[in-house]
């Protein structure tokens, strides 16, 4: 009975891990329009960012299909900032995951990055398709949905 029930614990455990792999660590699958991590070794450009306690400076940004981006990010604000690349539905269920457990960390996420006051951090992405790929702080407090004020912004990738 005893291996019954280990072998059943793993099965599900492997089961579980490849339906994982198919989706992105939000829960959804992932949005090919959005690009991918990119690699630190082909960036092609950076882009300095500045975040504040209520907004990134600047909000808009535009890049070029096919643009490996480092993101510099500088918190010169009091409290700690987030930036995460995402659709707006990703965007908005993580801000109601990070309600739920505001102490969450994240470390290994390539679309995010969380930086503490006073310090510096990037991300590296890879932009793959032309279109508009949003970003936002999505902290409770920092971040109200994208149709409200609040720590977000816009990245528009324009055709090769």
């Amino acid at each position: 009975m005893k291996k019954i029930l280990i072998l059943s614990a793993l099965t599900l455990g492997l089961a579980s891990s490849a339906a994982f792999a198919q989706h992105d660590h939000h829960g959804g699958e992932k949005d090919p329009s959005l690009g991918s991590p990119g690699d630190p070794g082909k960036v092609s450009r950076t882009v300095e960012i500045t975040m504040v306690d209520n907004r990134f400076k600047p909000s808009e940004i535009k890049v070029k299909q096919g643009e490996t981006v480092r993101f510099l990010l500088n918190n010169i604000g009091k409290k700690k900032h987030e930036m995460m690349i995402g659709t707006p539905e990703d965007i908005d269920k993580h801000n109601k995951m990070l309600k739920k457990f505001p102490d969450m960390e994240h470390p290994d996420e390539p679309d995010m990055v969380s930086v503490a006051p006073g310090k510096t951090a990037e991300l590296v992405w890879h932009f793959t398709e032309a279109g508009t790929v949003d970003f936002a702080c999505p902290l409770p407090g920092h971040f109200k949905g994208m149709n409200f004020p609040g720590m977000k912004g816009t990245i528009e990738v324009e055709t090769k």
